[in-house]
């Protein structure tokens, strides 16, 4: 259910915004705005940055989950609830007088697949996922909605992602430090995937502030810093 939510809601967060874009503001500033080519074809502009903005977010998501695995898989740690799932012959319904710390046991548990993931607690792909979203996401939105709109998404995103991260302690499926980790792994993640990877803010593109018709509430840029606003693909229409 979190994957689907995941993986679904940003989708339609990111064509909801190009799509408000190209609609409200883009149709008004054609002039201002890059024109994409592939050869000698015109590509539009909403399939682009649709192309570029959801294909960097899988991008990141495919990176963050093979960090939680190689994690998981290389150190592991028994989950919270691993004692009543594994329930091993050694410390489970007495506890060794000489207080050792214990290596070798066998579980009783007939549940084989619930014993092998008790053991990879750490860290937390949950909170590393829901907290990868969240980054990436709040800082996806151009700045072309009212301006109370995209805090309280922002807010809503980072709350949604805490309340994942503390259900999984609140179910003793991760310890704590779990979730720290996983949490600032994720959020780690989709803030350098947004920043430097996607570049978002680099790809506004934000007409420059002598056209009156092109403002949306959006903050006056000096038009001398508007010809180099993004790089990479495309080409400059002259100002």
């Amino acid at each position: 259910m979190l994957i689907f939510i995941g993986l679904v809601l940003p989708i339609i967060l990111i064509i909801l915004t190009e799509t408000y874009r190209a609609l409200r503001w883009e149709r008004k500033c054609k002039n201002q705005l890059k024109v994409y080519r592939w050869g000698n074809m015109t590509v539009n502009r909403f399939i682009v940055r649709l192309y570029v903005f959801i294909g960097y977010f899988f991008l990141g998501v495919c990176f963050n989950q093979l960090m939680v695995d190689v994690s998981k898989y290389t150190i592991g740690r028994h989950r919270p609830h691993f004692m009543s799932i594994c329930q091993p012959n050694v410390g489970w319904k007495s506890c060794p007088s000489d207080h050792a710390y214990i290596t070798q046991f066998e579980c009783n548990g007939t549940e084989k697949r619930l014993i092998y993931e008790s053991m990879l607690s750490f860290y937390s792909g949950h909170a590393s996922f829901s907290f990868y979203v969240a980054a990436y996401i709040s800082l996806g939105f151009r700045p072309i909605f009212l301006r109370l709109i995209i805090p309280a998404i922002q807010f809503f995103l980072f709350f949604g992602a805490a309340f994942v991260a503390f259900s999984r302690i609140s179910d003793y499926k991760h310890h704590w430090s779990d979730v720290l980790v996983g949490s600032i792994a994720g959020t780690s993640s989709g803030f350098i995937n947004a920043l430097y990877i996607a570049e978002v803010f680099k790809r506004r593109e934000i007409p420059p502030a002598h056209d009156p018709s092109c403002q949306f509430g959006l903050i006056p840029l000096d038009s001398r810093d508007v010809a180099n606003i993004e790089g990479g693909i495309g080409v400059d229409v002259p100002m």
